[in-house]
C-alpha cells in the first residue's frame, strides 16, 4: 500500500474521530465568521473544518419550538400557531441542510444562496405539483400514491436543475446540495401546511391542536431528512455525475427516487407499513450516505496533497489535551439535558394531562345524538302549535305609545319519557300573524343539570339537520367526518395524568440534577488541570 493510500485512511479515521468533538467544542467568532463567509468572499481553496454549525442551529429551533408548543398548551392563544407552524416546519430541515452544506469541502457555495434556492425551489416544486392537482384527481388510494410519487418527484427536480444550471454547478456533491436544498423547501412547506391544517382542526380547543402538532411534527419533521430531502438530492447527485442530463443512470436514480416516494405513501397499515417505511429509511440513507462519501473523498483527494498528512501528524491530530476533552463532554452534557428536558415538555405538552377536553370519535350522527341526550329519546317539537288556554309565561314591553305589548310567552308541557318526568318549555314571539315557534328548552330533575333548563340545539351532519339536547352540556366541538363519523371534542370528567405528570416531573428533576453535578464535577477537573499546569 502506498503512503497516500495509508495517509488517506487515516486520515479518514482522525475525521470520523473528531466528528462530534468538533461539533461539540466552544468555537469563535472568526469561525462562525469563517462559515458564513464560505461562497462570497473566497471562493477558492476547501474548508477543513468538520461540521459543528448543523448542532447549534437544531437545539435554537428545537428549544424555541418547545417552548412555543408549551405557552400554546398553557394560554390557549391562537396568535402562537403560526409560530408553532413555522417551526415545527423547520426544526429539523434547516438543520439538515446545513449539515450538509458543512460537509462540502469546497467554499464555492455560500449558505445564503443555498437557502435562496430552499425558498425558492421549495415554492416553486409546491406551485407545480398543485397545478399537476389540478389537472388530474385520483380517488383510488393505491394509484394516488402512485400518481403522487411521479408527480411530486418530477415537480422538485424541475427547479433542481433549473437551480444548478443557474449557479453553474457541475460538481456531483453542489448538484446534490442543490437538489437537496429544493427538497427541503418542498418538505418544509409541505410540514408547514399539515401542521397548520391539524392545529386548526379542532379550534378553538387547543388542547387537541397541540396533540396533533406534536405528531405530525414527529411523523414528518423526524422523517424529512430521509425523504423529500434525499429523494431530490439523489436525482441531483445523478445529474450532476452524467455527462449529459438525460443518461440512462440519471434515469435510473430518479426513477428510484419515485419508487422510494410511492412506497413511502403505499396506503398499508401495521407491520407491513412500518416495515415498507423502515426499508424506504435505510435504503434512502444508504444511497444518500453513499453518495455523499464519494463526492467528498474525489473532492478532497482532488485539493488536497494527501503526502503531507504523514504518521506523525495524524497521531497528533488524535491526541486531545485534557482540557478541551473535558469542555467537549461538558458541551455535549449540556446539551444532551436540554434536549431531554424539551422533549418531556412537548410530552407534557402533547398527553391529556389536567387537561379539560377530551376527544371522542363516534361511530354515526345517531350515536352522537344518543350520547348528547343521555341516552333518553327527548324530541324536539318544532311543529308544535300555540295552544290557546295553556298557562303562559308573558313578556310584554312598551311600544312607541307608552302601551304594554305581549312580545314573548312561554308554554310548558310535561311528558313521561322512559320513566323520567320532563318538562319542555315552548318559546313564542308574538306577531300580528300569530305566534310562532322560536325556542325549546327542557328540565329534567333527574339529571345532573337539576332544574336549569337545556336549550335545544340544531346539529349538522352534511345535509342532515337534528335538533338535540345536550342534557351533561359538556360539549365543546364537533365535526362530521367523510365517512359519517362524528369527532367530539368534550369537557373532561376529572383531571387526568396524576401518575404521568409525577413520573415526567421526576425524570425532567433527575435530567437536571445529574446535569448538574456532571458539570459542577467537570468544573472542578478543569481547575485541577489548570494549576497542575501552572505548576
Amino acid at each position: 500500500m502506498e503512503k497516500s493510500e495509508k495517509s488517506q485512511g487515516a486520515l479518514a479515521r482522525a475525521k470520523i474521530v473528531y466528528f462530534f468533538k468538533e461539533t461539540f467544542r466552544y468555537h469563535s467568532k472568526d469561525e462562525y465568521k469563517e462559515i458564513f463567509s464560505r461562497g462570497l468572499d473566497d471562493n477558492g481553496g476547501i474548508n477543513g473544518g468538520m461540521p459543528w454549525l448543523y448542532v447549534r442551529a437544531f437545539f435554537a429551533l428545537f428549544v424555541l419550538f418547545t417552548v412555543n408548543v408549551l405557552i400554546l398548551r398553557l394560554t390557549n392563544n391562537p396568535l402562537f400557531v403560526p409560530s408553532v407552524t413555522f417551526l415545527g416546519g423547520t426544526t429539523v430541515t434547516i438543520p439538515f441542510i446545513i449539515l450538509l452544506f458543512e460537509l462540502y469541502p469546497k467554499r464555492d457555495v455560500s449558505l445564503l444562496m443555498l437557502m435562496g434556492v430552499l425558498v425558492g425551489g421549495g415554492t416553486l416544486a409546491i406551485a407545480l405539483s398543485q397545478i399537476g392537482y389540478g389537472f388530474v384527481s385520483v380517488k383510488n388510494r393505491w394509484l394516488s400514491a402512485v400518481f403522487t410519487g411521479i408527480l411530486e418527484e418530477v415537480c422538485k427536480i424541475i427547479p433542481a436543475i433549473c437551480s444548478i444550471l443557474f449557479f453553474g454547478q457541475k460538481g456531483r456533491y453542489s448538484c446534490f446540495l442543490f437538489a437537496a436544498a429544493v427538497g427541503a423547501g418542498f418538505s418544509v412547506i409541505e410540514d408547514m401546511g399539515y401542521i397548520f391544517y391539524f392545529s386548526e382542526s379542532h379550534a378553538p380547543v387547543f388542547q387537541s391542536d397541540v396533540q396533533a402538532v406534536v405528531s405530525i411534527f414527529t411523523d414528518r419533521g423526524l422523517s424529512s431528512f430521509c425523504t423529500h430531502i434525499l429523494w431530490t438530492g439523489a436525482a441531483g447527485w445523478a445529474y450532476g455525475a452524467s455527462k449529459k442530463p438525460f443518461k440512462s443512470f440519471w434515469l435510473l436514480i430518479l426513477l428510484s427516487s419515485v419508487a422510494l416516494h410511492i412506497l413511502w405513501d403505499l396506503p398499508l397499515e401495521g407491520m407491513w407499513q412500518a416495515s415498507v417505511i423502515l426499508a424506504c429509511v435505510v435504503v434512502a440513507s444508504a444511497i444518500g450516505i453513499a453518495m455523499i462519501h464519494l463526492s467528498r473523498r474525489e473532492i478532497i483527494t482532488a485539493c488536497v496533497d494527501l503526502e503531507f498528512f504523514d504518521e506523525e501528524i495524524i497521531v497528533q491530530a488524535k491526541s486531545m489535551g485534557e482540557v478541551l476533552r473535558f469542555r467537549n463532554a461538558a458541551n455535549l452534557t449540556f446539551s444532551l439535558a436540554v434536549t431531554c428536558l424539551a422533549v418531556i415538555t412537548l410530552l407534557l405538552c402533547a398527553l391529556p394531562i389536567g387537561t379539560l377536553y377530551r376527544t371522542e370519535v363516534f361511530g354515526d350522527s345517531q350515536s352522537f345524538i344518543n350520547y348528547i341526550q343521555g341516552g333518553y329519546s327527548f324530541k324536539a317539537d318544532w311543529d308544535r302549535a300555540y295552544a290557546v288556554g295553556l298557562p303562559n309565561y308573558e313578556e310584554r314591553w312598551r311600544n312607541e305609545d307608552g302601551e304594554l305589548e305581549l312580545k314573548y310567552v312561554i308554554q310548558a308541557q310535561s311528558a313521561d319519557i322512559e320513566g323520567v318526568q320532563a318538562q319542555y318549555y315552548y318559546g313564542y314571539g308574538c306577531y300580528s300573524t300569530g305566534y310562532e315557534l322560536e325556542t325549546i328548552s327542557l328540565a329534567v330533575e333527574s339529571l345532573p343539570v337539576g332544574n336549569s333548563r337545556i336549550e335545544c340545539t340544531q346539529f349538522k351532519f352534511g345535509k342532515e339537520t337534528v335538533w338535540a339536547f345536550d342534557v351533561y352540556e359538556n360539549l365543546i366541538s364537533y365535526v362530521y367526518n367523510d365517512d359519517g363519523s362524528v369527532s367530539a371534542v368534550l369537557n373532561a370528567e376529572e383531571f387526568e395524568g396524576y401518575d404521568i405528570l409525577i413520573a415526567l416531573s421526576a425524570t425532567a428533576c433527575a435530567v437536571a440534577a445529574c446535569c448538574t453535578v456532571i458539570l459542577v464535577a467537570f468544573t472542578i477537573k478543569l481547575r485541577r488541570i489548570k494549576e497542575d499546569e501552572k505548576k
